[in-house]
């Protein structure tokens, strides 16, 4: 079975499960774009550690309908989610109904605080947020901040594998709040967009340039730039980091591994996209 089969295979099972999956997807053109020509990145992760003897344990930032979450719980693995909008919060305590799901239903970021203001958009519920990025953008209930660092010390954490984060223009804020003294992920993987995050001082060099001072092996993957949610990506392309965007109006993830076999592994799921 060939790469793109495999995951375009892993994609269909999810698609299948009784999960909702997330709508925060965009085109650039009018043309409908072909999903078997897009690369999905947490497909990608998830195959890295498919073939692991033992489960691990995964941080969902972001977790929206579970989408991320269920593959993982599927494999045994342990998952913590982070998921602050109540509209979601239904499907995912159906799925913490088992028992290796954490879910705790505050926002993340780099300092603990109460109260602060959280925003959601009719345009799309994957676009809900601390940063109102898009004029559709209306307030919503206050939510509580917690660092994943306090987190991690609450529940007595040991190990952390892989980290997943989609925090809508907060990814930064997110990554500076974990302890990478004390932990290595093994896999990061989060989104990057100057449109979201300039407005609260970040650009996609500076979280690139965070990851690779965690000495990652750093991997851009830049989709189209966004002409309006709720309708299907459209991905471009995959290159190592540093590179530059194709288009300064792009946007997408960065899939960051450690050096060594992880690295030789996600190279070999990529190749295809290269």
């Amino acid at each position: 079975m060939g790469l793109r089969t495999m995951l375009a295979k892993l994609l269909g099972e999810r698609q299948s499960a009784d999960v909702q999956t997330d709508s925060a997807v965009a085109t650039a053109t009018a043309e409908k774009p072909n999903p078997a020509d897009n690369l999905d990145e947490s497909a990608i992760s998830e195959a890295l550690f498919r073939t692991d003897p033992n489960p691990g344990l995964m941080i969902d930032v972001g977790a929206h309908f579970g989408g991320t979450t269920k593959p993982f719980l599927d494999l045994g693995w342990k998952v913590i989610g982070f998921e602050p909008d109540k509209k979601k919060h239904a499907t995912l305590r159906e799925m913490a109904k088992d028992p290796n799901f954490t879910l705790l239903t505050c926002a993340v970021g780099d300092t603990p605080q109460k109260g602060v203001q959280f925003f959601t958009s009719q345009e799309s519920t994957g676009i809900a947020s601390l940063v109102p990025f898009r004029d559709t953008h209306t307030k919503g209930p206050t939510v509580e901040v917690r660092t994943l660092g306090d987190v991690l010390d609450e529940l007595a954490i040991e190990q952390v594998d892989y980290l997943k984060v989609d925090a809508e223009g907060y990814d930064l804020r997110v990554l500076q709040g974990f302890p990478f003294d004390r932990f290595t992920p093994r896999c990061v993987l989060c989104e990057f967009e100057d449109g979201k995050t300039n407005q609260i001082g970040y650009s996609t060099d500076d979280l690139g340039g965070f990851l690779l001072e965690l000495v990652y092996t750093v991997f851009m993957s830049e989709w189209y730039p966004i002409v309006r949610y709720g309708i299907t990506h459209r991905w471009r392309s995959i290159r190592q980091y540093p590179c530059r965007l194709a288009d300064e109006s792009g946007w997408g993830n960065f899939l960051a591994v450690r050096p060594g076999p992880d690295e030789h592994r996600i190279r070999e799921l990529l190749r295809e996209y290269f």
